[in-house]
């Protein structure tokens, strides 16, 4: 069995994936009735399944996950097995979207390798060696790292006080449905 990999590129962004996703999918699609739990697993799901697995298995945290088959996958297995505008599909598909929007913030295209796989062969680049506190040591020393969570943070602030999210009833709306109040929150909605 393999340590963790020590490239601090695969540590989990946790701020900058959820904001980066939940502010992509806001733009892009313009969907307020998404259910954003939906989403946020699929922001996180390639970083929560590939980095234990693919770090014991293949040396690197960006394995599968971060490839564009399982994502696509995920995607064709929701338009399979759902029903056509049914709410299960929007809300699977939501996890399939957020995967998909994931590998754009990790620039996973720079990796080829990993990215395209299995195009390139069957075979994911190894990670550099190294500890647990190695890969910490060089993740604090990671200024983009930080910039890159900092934005995250800033805009789950945002989030936080334009949609009112002090006040308890709207979050547990926001638990029990996935969405913002769109009582609250800024006029462009």
């Amino acid at each position: 069995m393999r340590s963790l990999p020590s490239d601090p590129r695969v540590l989990i962004l946790v701020a900058w994936h959820l904001a980066g996703v939940i502010f992509l999918f806001r733009w892009i699609f313009r969907d307020p009735m998404v259910d954003l739990r939906y989403l946020a697993a699929g922001a996180l799901l390639p970083d929560v399944i590939d980095l234990p697995l693919g770090s014991m298995t293949v040396s690197t945290g960006q394995a599968w996950f971060h490839t564009l088959v399982v994502p696509s996958l995920a995607i064709v297995l929701v338009l399979v097995l759902t029903g056509r505008r049914g709410p299960a599909r929007k809300a699977w598909m939501a996890v399939g979207v957020g995967m998909m929007f994931h590998l754009l913030l990790d620039g996973m295209w720079a990796t080829r390798e990993v990215f395209f796989w299995p195009l390139f062969g069957w075979d994911f680049p190894a990670g550099p060696d190294g500890s647990w506190a190695a890969m910490w040591d060089r993740a604090l020393a990671d200024p983009w790292r930080w910039v890159r969570e900092a934005a995250g943070i800033g805009y789950l602030v945002w989030l936080w006080i334009a949609y009112e999210l002090a006040d308890p009833s709207r979050r547990r709306h926001l638990l029990a449905t996935g969405r913002l109040d769109a009582s609250s929150g800024p006029v462009s909605e």
